[in-house]
């Protein structure tokens, strides 16, 4: 579904991460976002318990339509003040959604992803912002420009392989993962020693490896489970 959106472009740079192959997406001509995908699944609760990891300026949090909701985010935004590792350490609590777009490294992200699994109530759903970067100034870390999706993108490849939960990545967004808990118990896959080293080229030759939908496609799912 990536290969299509392919493009060679004519430049030259001395960065290790540099490639002159981009993705050639414009996100604005698709008319749907995080909001849309996080509210089909609130939707589908009653009373939906919500939780938001990374918040900033709210943008995505005072737009979500649940019962309950907590923000966490240690500068700004949200409802508590607090890292999301801090956070989980205290919680005690349960969530049938969370949205995952704190620090954009693939440590991080990981992380959160893993301590969001142990309080997600079964059925319940994980969305991830940031799955897909279109070239390489987007993917590096540590940042170079304002536009980041840093290296969160290779969760994906863990993710894949979990069992317990259903992926996908929608093509919406910078890359909106979409998990629904399936089992009780899910125990994240960790390749992590394989794939921390990783870099924009490497996600190019394994977009085969991960499973892209459309925004239809992930609304159709959502209306269907």
């Amino acid at each position: 579904m990536l290969k299509k959106y392919l493009k060679k472009l004519n430049s030259i740079n001395h960065y290790d991460n540099f490639t002159d192959v981009v993705i050639d997406i414009d996100w604005k001509s698709i008319n749907y976002n995080r909001i849309s995908f996080i509210n089909k699944a609130v939707h589908k609760f009653n009373n939906c318990k919500y939780l938001e990891i990374g918040c900033q300026n709210n943008d995505c949090f005072d737009s979500i339509d649940a019962g309950s909701k907590i923000g966490v985010d240690p500068n700004k935004g949200g409802t508590i003040r607090s890292t999301s590792d801090d956070f989980f350490t205290k919680n005690e609590s349960f969530f049938d959604v969370i949205f995952i777009d704190g620090l954009h490294t693939f440590e991080q992200c990981r992380k959160d992803i893993i301590n969001s699994l142990k309080f997600l109530n079964y059925n319940g759903y994980i969305f991830i912002h940031d799955l897909i970067p279109r070239s390489w100034l987007e993917e590096n870390v540590p940042r170079l420009q304002a536009v980041w999706t840093g290296d969160v993108w290779k969760v994906s490849l863990e993710l894949n392989k979990t069992d317990g939960i259903n992926f996908f990545v929608i093509l919406a967004d910078s890359g909106v993962g979409m998990i629904r808990k399936k089992t009780k118990d899910v125990t994240y896959y960790d390749d992590y020693l394989q794939l921390k080293g990783l870099k924009f080229k490497d996600f190019l030759n394994r977009i085969d490896e991960i499973n892209f939908i459309d925004s239809e496609q992930s609304l159709n799912i959502l209306e269907s489970e």
